[in-house]
């Protein structure tokens, strides 16, 4: 069993990220090299209906996202999380008083949501360093996330959004194929998870978000994220890409977390995890 730390750069973490995937099955189905090893150049699979399959466990893939990012992260021997920035390389247009809001979060220090065991938003759970994992069944989409071990259901059945929404964490999501991208769209999220972007940006509950993934091979996966919140941007604005890469003949373990019990020292320890 993972337990998942977050107290910054003072201590070590006993298992992080991509070196934690202990598990090793070698899977049928996985195209192989000559010698035995996963076809990572391989084309992408397919589903029986020919739309491009998306299943498998997915890790962020910074180098490739950001090749000037630091390799960093906030625990030592962890990745850095990715932050989604716009397209167009200009500032996130956000509105006076969202900006004021943000501005308020880091004055008062308020530190991450995962560091008191709160869930994530949809798209934050796919930017820090743990894996998640897409699975396909018919009129259903899953995205399991290892850290918490969380879910997110992506109904692929053709019905519309609910006329009302209970807002949560994760929203309601909807998906679709477009020729070979994946799109999913979501609403109805509760206004508390990180957004993505920074550490002081949460969603809200009329942010409409819309994800966009290509499998171009076999071993990775890309994404583009369009915001759309009128109560928190001036304009619609879709993200630089993100990618990830497939960690082949390997499986989930469990990650559990217990850090609200440490939320005082980690707030001391680490001011930067806010």
């Amino acid at each position: 069993m993972r337990r998942f730390v977050c107290v910054g750069v003072l201590v070590m973490a006993a298992v992080s990220g991509l070196n934690a995937q202990w598990v090793t099955i070698k899977l049928p189905n996985t195209p192989r090299t000559a010698d035995g090893k996963p076809n990572l150049k391989a084309p992408p699979p397919r589903l029986p209906d020919r739309k491009v399959d998306f299943s498998g466990i997915w890790y962020p893939d910074v180098a490739r996202t950001d090749p000037t990012a630091s390799t960093i992260g906030q625990t030592l021997g962890e990745d850095p999380a990715i932050r989604l920035t716009p397209t167009d390389g200009t500032p996130l247009p956000l509105l006076p008083a969202a900006e004021a809001e943000a501005s308020e979060r880091r004055r008062r220090g308020d530190i991450y949501g995962s560091a008191k065991c709160e869930p994530h938003s949809v798209v934050s759970g796919l930017l820090v360093p743990t894996p998640f994992k897409v699975i396909h069944t018919a009129g259903v989409t899953l995205v399991l996330f290892e850290e918490m071990m969380h879910f997110q259901q992506v109904f692929t059945d053709g019905r519309s959004f609910p006329t009302e929404f209970e807002p949560s964490w994760l929203g309601s999501s909807i998906g679709r194929w477009e020729r070979d991208e994946f799109v999913i769209e979501t609403r109805g999220m509760n206004g508390r998870a990180s957004l993505g972007t920074t550490g002081s940006l949460k969603t809200s509950e009329s942010l409409h978000v819309i994800e966009r993934f290509r499998r171009p091979d076999y071993g990775s996966l890309e994404l583009r994220v369009t915001f759309d919140d009128p109560t928190m941007f001036s304009r619609t604005w879709t993200s630089k890409p993100v990618w990830f890469k497939l960690l082949p003949d390997t499986d989930f373990i469990e990650n559990m977390c217990d850090n609200e019990r440490d939320v005082e020292r980690i707030r001391v320890a680490n001011p930067e995890a806010r």
